[in-house]
Formats: C-alpha cells, sequence, structure tokens
C-alpha cells in the first residue's frame, strides 16, 4: 500500500539507514518535535511523502554524512557508541553469533523469517 504522510505517532526519535520509502514511512510515524536522523540511502535517494510531518508536526529531519566526517570525531563517536551510549539490553537483541563465512546462510535465514531478534557478525 501506499505510505500515509502523516500517520499514527510512534516515536520520538529515530535513524533510518535506508532511505526511500523506508524514510517516508519512519517520518510519517514521529511525533510531535521529533527527530529523524537519515544515514543512507540503499532503499533510494527519493522520498515519496510531503511536507505535512515537517509543517504539522514539526518533525526535523537530519542528515548524518558517513564520508567527509572527520576521523577525530568519529573516534570520539565510537567510543561513545561503545560506552554511554551503548544500549543497557545491547546483549539480550541478539539471536546467534555467526563468522563471516556463515552469512550467506544468515541472510537467507532472515529473508525466510527464521531469526529473532539480531545476528551478531564476528569479523575477527
Amino acid at each position: 500500500g501506499s505510505i500515509k504522510p502523516m500517520d499514527k505517532q510512534l516515536w520520538q526519535a529515530a535513524v533510518d539507514p535506508v532511505g526511500g520509502s523506508s524514510l517516508a514511512a519512519v517520518l510519517s510515524h514521529i511525533a510531535y518535535g521529533g527527530s529523524v536522523a537519515a544515514s543512507g540511502l540503499t532503499g533510494g535517494t527519493a522520498v515519496p511523502t510531503t511536507v505535512l510531518p515537517f509543517i504539522l508536526r514539526g518533525v526535523n529531519l537530519l542528515g548524518i554524512d558517513s564520508v567527509l566526517c572527520p576521523a577525530d570525531i568519529r573516534e570520539k563517536l565510537w567510543k561513545r557508541m561503545g560506552t554511554d551510549l551503548k544500549p543497557a539490553v545491547l546483549e539480550q537483541l541478539v539471536d546467534r553469533e555467526i563468522t563471516l563465512n556463515e552469512l550467506p546462510q544468515a541472510l537467507t535465514d532472515i529473508l525466510k523469517s527464521q531469526t529473532r531478534g539480531r545476528v551478531l557478525v564476528r569479523i575477527s
């Protein structure tokens, strides 16, 4: 179905790493005065929405630059993401850990709805 420009207010804030219709859907559910940080465009660069969430709800759309951000700022943010910004329940969200070689099968499982929670890929 089509995405409503304004839908039920579910969240005060969100991060959308996809863009496109995903970003439009997230924007439609942001509560009055809330914000959305857009960090990706794998879903496309066009956002099929209107100005209604911005004007009627005062929603803020914030862009996250992941290319030109200076290394010192990135390092500070990475340290914070591993400490005070790290969700207390993060470990509880992980369904299982896999190696990089196991990723193709895990992606198949995810697409078949055969996982619950997150799949953590150990790079090393």
